[in-house]
């Protein structure tokens, strides 16, 4: 009998419009959810220090959806400073007042007071929320979250195996994802670590630890060892600052990054010790993903969303012994790519699929593979099996200490063939091109996304009307871009000056895609121009699409990046360097989306924070 009443059901659906009546529309399911932030002492890798704890805890309570819910966030600020909270990838699709940007979309969450966010969960996959106010990451203020897709929507998974039943193992497991934030920690608070770049002229890039989950420890390498696997650009930087060794935190002294930024205005007296020297190992706990290998059957997978809320470092990340299937990318599905280690910058979210096949305790690390520090960490795949069997000692890495591959046979994974599942549809041509002069400002601390600084503090006066809820004016100049609906914008990200490290730049509201990169000045007006010359720099048939684009690294001469996306959402969003130090230091630009079709913000939302 019930099932007569779905096919009915699904009958009538299907004759109401034919009569001229409304379709049915499913009412929408809210999720609730009530954090409460506070600024306590915590020791995640057994330094205590002051914090932010969610609901007690760093990184703060998995916010897990499905998709099409509509989501509501209730943030209590218990802390004594002011607060926003940003939803990571998120698109705010017609919600731009929640996207958590404090002068641009919101006024901040002041001490006492309450925020509440609310918005559709219109994507699936993995993202995560956090502070977007100065560097309050670093002090612990984020979160991962995870949308479930819509079960009747089409997934990568055949494309790794043609067996149903490894397939169904595989969506189980996608159904019980496991998160991993990494994040690089500080025994300074971000507001004494900015104190400190502004008196000393020098950004600090020395960090303490590498954290899984809010876990981790600290520790020293061999001098002789970092040594040994020094990159030619840690040794030509060292050499800037008329030194010959890292410190005993693995880190370049404060005298070759003083070199790096032209050694203006900088007064190495005032960086305090423990800063880029003073190791002193710790054993605080390690995160432990457990897993089981059944005795009957052979289809095993887990899933492991790995979440980059990394301050500074970019990394490699890998686990040993283990093959990762990387199926989907700043949440949303790709052609899978079978790797043993992958790149994770600031802000990146990968999706990895494993198979387990052997038991024992396997290490999964992140090595830094940026040249200020030789940095490592690691959390622990723990595999159980009925049989009793496991390994023997310590399991065999994939990558050294700074990240480098042990072997040729370890495949990467490879940004440039992460081509969408299902193809995405791009326009070959677009209506407008901003081209952003990225550079080092005056100082190793101080960036420019295009030109001129743009300072958190510029925005984040609360005594100012966020930029959303002004009028709508077409706005162009170094640190605002404005585009009309519908249309197609390119994007350059030209390292202007070199030396340049590569910057993971993150675009709020919609995705884009990656569709150039190269060496040299970007010479054309246009992509077209620039396709006509070079048409191998170029791809227009399935680029990789994601929210953050690392730009090229610039060692001994320019580079560029060449991002493109369609205007859908109309509202005010940032573009920035998602690295901690950069964003202080100015590395952002203001982009009014959709002049033309501009949001009225609801009153509760204009009355919020008065």
């Amino acid at each position: 009998m019930a099932r007569l009443y779905v096919l009915l059901f699904v009958l009538l659906a299907q004759l109401l419009p034919a009569w001229g009546l409304p379709t049915y529309v499913p009412p929408v399911r809210v999720r609730e959810f009530n954090l409460t932030v506070t600024w306590e002492k915590h020791a995640p890798d057994g330094f205590e220090r002051y914090m932010f704890l969610i609901n007690g805890q760093s990184p703060g309570p998995t916010l897990e959806v499905d998709q099409d819910d509509w989501v509501v966030v209730r943030v209590q600020n218990d802390s004594p400073q002011n607060i926003t909270v940003h939803f990571h990838g998120i698109e705010m699709m017609n919600t731009p007042w929640s996207d958590g940007v404090p002068g641009l979309s919101q006024r901040a969450i002041a001490p006492g007071c309450r925020f509440i966010y609310e918005f559709a969960a219109t994507q699936y996959g993995s993202f995560w929320y956090h502070s977007h106010f100065h560097g309050q990451i670093e002090d612990g203020l984020y979160g991962p979250i995870f949308i479930h897709p819509r079960p009747q929507d089409p997934k990568p998974f055949e494309l790794i195996s043609a067996d149903p039943l490894d397939v169904a193992a595989m969506i189980e497991a996608e159904r019980t994802v496991k998160p991993l934030a990494i994040a690089d920690f500080n025994h300074f608070t971000s507001q004494e670590k900015w104190d400190m770049a502004l008196a000393s002229g020098v950004e600090d890039s020395c960090y303490d630890s590498v954290l899984f989950n809010g876990k981790g420890r600290v520790q020293c390498l061999p001098s002789a060892e970092v040594a040994a696997n020094l990159s030619d650009d840690q040794k030509a930087f060292l050499a800037l600052g008329n030194v010959t060794s890292m410190t005993d935190k693995s880190c370049l002294p404060a005298s070759s990054l003083a070199a790096i930024g032209g050694n203006l205005s900088t007064n190495l007296s005032f960086i305090p010790d423990g800063a880029f020297s003073g190791c002193k190992e710790t054993k605080g706990s390690l995160e432990v993903i457990q897993a089981e290998l059944s005795s009957t059957s052979s289809y095993r997978w887990i899933a492991i969303d790995i979440v980059g809320s990394i301050n500074f470092m970019t990394a490699m990340v890998s686990i040993d012994e283990h093959d990762m299937w990387v199926y989907a990318m700043d949440g949303s599905y790709i052609h899978p790519q079978k790797v043993q280690a992958l790149v994770l910058t600031n802000g990146d979210r990968y999706s990895v699929m494993v198979k387990i096949s052997k038991a024992g305790r396997f290490n999964i690390r992140c090595n830094s593979i940026s040249a200020p520090q030789v940095l490592v960490g690691h959390a622990v795949l723990d595999v159980h099996s009925s049989c009793g069997k496991t390994n023997t000692g310590e399991s065999k890495p994939y990558i050294s200490i700074t990240g480098v591959p042990l072997s040729k046979d370890v495949v990467t994974f490879n940004q440039a063939t992460a081509a969408p599942f299902p193809p995405e549809p791009i326009a070959q041509k677009a209506d407008a091109t901003f081209k952003l002069n990225m550079k080092l400002d005056g100082a190793s601390y101080l960036w420019a996304l295009n030109s001129s600084r743009l300072m958190p503090s510029d925005l984040d006066n609360s005594h100012e009307l966020p930029v959303l809820f002004g009028h709508p004016e077409p706005v162009q100049n170094n640190i605002t871009i404005s585009t009309y609906n519908g249309t197609w914008v390119d994007l350059v990200l030209f390292a202007s000056t070199f030396p340049m490290p590569p910057h993971p730049i993150h675009k709020h509201s919609n995705k884009m895609f990656q569709i150039g990169a190269g060496d040299g000045d970007f010479t054309w007006d246009s992509v077209e121009e620039a396709i006509k010359e070079k048409p191998e720099l170029f791809n227009l048939v399935n680029p990789p699409r994601r929210d953050s684009i690392a730009s090229l690294p610039a060692i001994t001469g320019t580079s560029w990046v060449v991002v493109r996306y369609q205007v859908v959402n109309p509202g005010a969003w940032l573009l920035h360097c998602h690295i901690s130090n950069h964003l202080l230091g100015g590395m952002s630009i203001i982009i009014r989306d959709g002049v033309d079709k501009w949001p009225t913000v609801p009153q509760k939302y204009l009355d919020m924070g008065l």
